[in-house]
């Protein structure tokens, strides 16, 4: 076990970082551009100076133990800081290969990810867009330790180190097929009400902005049907008697497709706010000011501007 931060090699970190990240030496070697021997001998090294293994090899790959991933966020952190502060600060480079880290549901990822990859490779047409889904539980967990670049989301976090800039209003409606037998013209608060609905799962034990008006003005849906996504609704209301609360974009998006009628929600109901989310650590991060401006820039509709 390290005692004393001069005994050991900080590029060996580089190594750990890569190795987490692949979970494959072969991977993890083309990652740092060195040969596969390199990587595996400052594993070694590596192993004897912390005094742990750290990797279990399996017929998987190679599989960190508990204490790997015990490391691997301070790890990723201090790593983060370093490039950060050691850097360039001038403008990106946009002939290089980058690659960003971005959380986003799968209701943006249908509607707005096409238009801004499209966006974001007229102007650099190698840079790498890594997409998660939205894991409430582990988002600012992954914010802080740079496993993630930013996020694209409604929530907000009680954390002076998370960042937010807003992206758009974002207004609610209800879905049902357009032979439903209780839904003909208007959409009432009663009929609302007495329908049975698919609803997705609250996230992080936090109530959705829907659930939290409809709690207040003691409104009540008959869920019967949870689902993780929202990119599931659509379908399934098509095919029962039952109702899906879902973001405006996304019913106009799928309502041909799948027969749709859309009413506006039958309640005074405030449009939800969709923020950028990063650490405050990246807020210099020359690439990611980049990537702010381009997901900003498409959410609007501008056009990117020639190369």
């Amino acid at each position: 076990m390290i005692t004393n931060l001069r005994q050991l090699d900080l590029n060996l970190l580089l190594v750990f970082d890569a190795l987490m990240q692949e979970q494959n030496l072969s991977r993890a070697a083309q990652r740092l551009h060195l040969g596969q021997s390199t990587v595996s001998n400052a594993l070694a090294r590596l192993r004897q100076q912390l005094g742990e293994p750290l990797f279990q090899r399996t017929a998987r790959g190679m599989v960190p133990t508990p204490h790997a991933h015990t490391l691997y966020g301070p790890v990723r952190q201090a790593l983060h800081l370093l490039r950060i502060g050691l850097g360039p600060q001038a403008a990106i480079d946009l002939e290089a290969e980058l690659t960003f880290r971005v959380s986003m549901n799968d209701y943006a990822q249908a509607v707005f990810l096409p238009g801004l990859l499209a966006r974001i490779h007229a102007i650099a047409p190698r840079v790498v867009l890594a997409v998660h889904l939205d894991d409430a539980d582990t988002l600012a967990r992954r914010l802080k330790t740079g496993e993630l670049d930013l996020a694209i989301d409604y929530l907000h976090f009680d954390d002076d180190d998370l960042l937010y800039q807003p992206l758009r209003q974002q207004e609610l409606a209800v879905i049902a097929r357009r032979d439903h037998p209780l839904c003909s013209g208007a959409l009432s608060l009663a009929l609302y009400q007495d329908c049975n609905h698919v609803s997705v799962h609250s996230r992080a034990g936090r109530g959705s902005p829907l659930e939290i008006v409809l709690g207040s003005a003691k409104v009540r849906r008959k869920v019967q049907l949870y689902v993780p996504h929202y990119l599931a609704i659509p379908a399934i209301v098509a095919q029962s008697d039952m109702l899906g609360t879902v973001p405006l974009q996304l019913a106009e998006h799928f309502a041909e497709q799948y027969a749709l009628q859309i009413f506006p929600m039958p309640m005074e109901m405030p449009a939800v706010q969709v923020s950028l989310i990063w650490h405050r650590q990246q807020d210099m991060a020359v690439g990611l000011r980049w990537l702010k401006e381009q997901i900003v820039a498409a959410f609007s509709g501008a056009e990117p501007a020639p190369r």
